[in-house]
This record gives structure tokens, C-alpha cells and sequence, in this order.
């Protein structure tokens, strides 16, 4: 009876292609640049995603301000609120298809948001969209544990 011959497969070369295309995908990768207006949002049930793309952000933050970009944040402008609704029409006339978030912080006047949603209503924008955090709720009948292990 004839012996066997081992088979060996040299892995080098697949290992070396797993690491070239790791090193394209992570040099080619185009990640979301950081927010020039930070603000912390309000929670709710919605799951409904925001798009990526062709989008028009309204931002106030808690001081009152309100900011206007577009979807990469690449061009972001501080607006005065008697500037709104032109620079809402400005903003629409060069992207008519783009999608309005109003992107509001929790702490953010109640009247700064009545201000841009009636400047929205002038603009003749009567669609957008409110960008909240996803709540997550204790399932009912449950009750939370209290900290520490006492008796």
C-alpha cells in the first residue's frame, strides 16, 4: 500500500490579502465629521431614521441659537431669527428635494422652537422632520432593583 502525501496550503499570500483590503477600506472609509453645535436631545418611541443624505438641519441649542447646515455639516451658518425664513428659502432653493430636521435640544426654549417652526411655515416648508434620542422603556410590571445588596 502507498503512502499518503500530506497536503499543505500555504495561508501567507490570503492573509496578506485580508490585510490589503483592511488597510483600503479603513484609508478610503469616509467617516462623519464631529458636530461644530452639540446639543442633547429629547427622548422618544420613534424609530424612524433620519436619511443620510439630502438634508437640511436646523440645530438650536440651549442658548437660543440657531444653526443651519446641510447633511455633511461641512458648511454649517449661525442665523438670526429674523434671518430664518430667508435663509431657510436660500437653503431649500439650492437643494428643493432635500429633507428639513429640526434638531433640537432638550433644555432649548420653548419659544426659539415656535420661532423656527413658524419661519419653517413662511418658507412654505410644511414637511420636516424633529430629531429625537430613542427611549427605551422598562418592560411594564417590572420594577427596578434598588442599588446595593441590604436586606
Amino acid at each position: 500500500m502507498a503512502k499518503r502525501i500530506g497536503i499543505a496550503i500555504d495561508m501567507t499570500p490570503m492573509v496578506d490579502v485580508a490585510f490589503l483590503l483592511l488597510i483600503f477600506f479603513m484609508t478610503t472609509t469616509q467617516f462623519k465629521p464631529p458636530e461644530k453645535v452639540s446639543v442633547e436631545l429629547p427622548g422618544s418611541k420613534s424609530e424612524i431614521h433620519v436619511p443620510e443624505t439630502k438634508t437640511i438641519i436646523l440645530t438650536l441649542n440651549p442658548q437660543g441659537e440657531i444653526y443651519i447646515s446641510d447633511e455633511n455639516l461641512a458648511q454649517t451658518a449661525l442665523v438670526a431669527k429674523e434671518d430664518l425664513v430667508s435663509a431657510i428659502t436660500t437653503w431649500r432653493a439650492k437643494n428643493p428635494a432635500a429633507v428639513v430636521i429640526v434638531k433640537g435640544d432638550k433644555e432649548a426654549d420653548y419659544g426659539t422652537v415656535a420661532d423656527v417652526m413658524n419661519a419653517l411655515a413662511e418658507s412654505n416648508t410644511l414637511r420636516f422632520n424633529l430629531m429625537t434620542d430613542l427611549k427605551i422603556e422598562q418592560p411594564k410590571g417590572k420594577k427596578k432593583k434598588p442599588a446595593g445588596g441590604g436586606h
